[in-house]
């Protein structure tokens, strides 16, 4: 009879709300889905509570979006906020919200407007 190799693990299933502590909304303000992350600091003397905040550390070494962050790390966008709250509470990430570029541009808004009169 063949052996097979060790048996396949299981993906560790856990709760949203254990991951925040039950918490659904961060303490700041509620970051948009196009804010960007970046992971600040290197040092091994922040300690991030969760395996999935170690995740978002590594991952933030560039920008990334929350949208991103959730997508990857495959769970739900509020536990993203929640985390990277968290972790720029402790100053390992910085947060940048995204730039209202749209309400800016000129351009944009006659092209709007223009496709309000022809309603």
């Amino acid at each position: 009879m063949a052996t097979r190799g060790p048996a396949p693990r299981l993906p560790r299933v856990v709760r949203p709300y254990v991951l925040t502590g039950g918490r659904t909304r961060p303490v700041g303000p509620i970051l948009a889905l196009d804010t960007t992350v970046r992971t600040t600091t290197t040092d091994s003397h922040l300690d991030p509570q969760t395996p999935e905040s170690s995740r978002i550390l590594e991952l933030c070494d560039a920008p990334t979006s929350i949208a991103e962050l959730a997508g990857r790390l495959t769970i739900p966008v509020g536990v993203v906020r929640v985390l990277v709250d968290d972790l720029g509470t402790l100053g390992a990430v910085t947060v940048n919200p995204p730039t209202p570029a749209a309400a800016t541009d000129a351009g944009l808004l006659e092209r709007l407007l223009d496709g309000i009169r022809a309603l």
